[in-house]
């Protein structure tokens, strides 16, 4: 496995474009407590293919995600199905919303979901 590059990582981290997800990647990545978000939508995919395009060696630690909380064991996956994907929203929601449907920390407000406390 490739060693991860610590100043690509920080030259990632000063860039306005982290996002929460793509954090939890990289924190996973460095062994640093990760708080398990996961992108929701297009948005938030590409900020954590930005991140594992900036920081050489990230790419390859994808599949420890999965070890993080069900939500990244049902998308780490599909990843390559996403990253094709025209409509990513679409294909996150339909791999994620079964799972925020059973989780009794999420709530529902019509299309939009709000989370109390850490994915699991």
């Amino acid at each position: 496995m490739q060693d991860l590059d610590h100043k690509a990582a920080l030259a990632w981290a000063m860039s306005r474009s982290t996002g929460l997800s793509a954090s939890a990647i990289v924190c996973r990545a460095f062994g640093l407590p990760c708080d398990g978000s996961y992108p929701h939508d297009g948005g938030d995919f590409g900020r954590c293919e930005r991140a594992m395009d900036m920081i050489p060696g990230l790419r390859e630690r994808l599949p420890q995600m999965a070890e993080v909380n069900s939500y990244w064991a049902a998308l780490v996956p599909e990843w390559d199905t996403i990253k094709a994907a025209e409509d990513k929203f679409r294909v996150i929601q339909s791999i994620i919303r079964p799972k925020e449907d059973k989780d009794p920390a999420v709530v529902r407000m019509g299309a939009a979901s709000l989370r109390f406390g850490r994915p699991k």
